[in-house]
């Protein structure tokens, strides 16, 4: 049974790279200073929002970065789990 389980370690770091590189994309951009100074009302609540999705692409970009660890953590338990199921299977015969 352990020869017919395959993990294809590769494949699971060019995913796990892929979204790595996603998530490098995803920090926060602040406001230039000049967009800071204003006198119209709108604008504050403008700012705010600005403010409140660059903390929200701040934390997906958290997000991934676990995910991305959590991707290469499986690939292992998978191919360390193949590995002992084949040693059993060695045992077995």
């Amino acid at each position: 049974m352990g020869d017919k389980i395959w993990i294809d370690g590769k494949r699971v770091e060019e995913d796990a790279a892929r979204i790595e590189g996603a998530a490098a994309y995803l920090r926060q951009a602040p406001l230039n200073p000049q967009d800071m100074r204003t006198t119209i009302p709108a604008n504050a609540g403008s700012k705010a929002a600005y403010v409140d999705s660059q903390e929200r692409i701040y934390q997906l970009g958290i997000l991934l970065d676990q995910e991305v660890k959590n991707i290469r953590g499986l690939g292992a338990a998978f191919i360390e789990f193949d590995e002992m199921l084949g040693r059993l299977m060695d045992k077995m015969h």
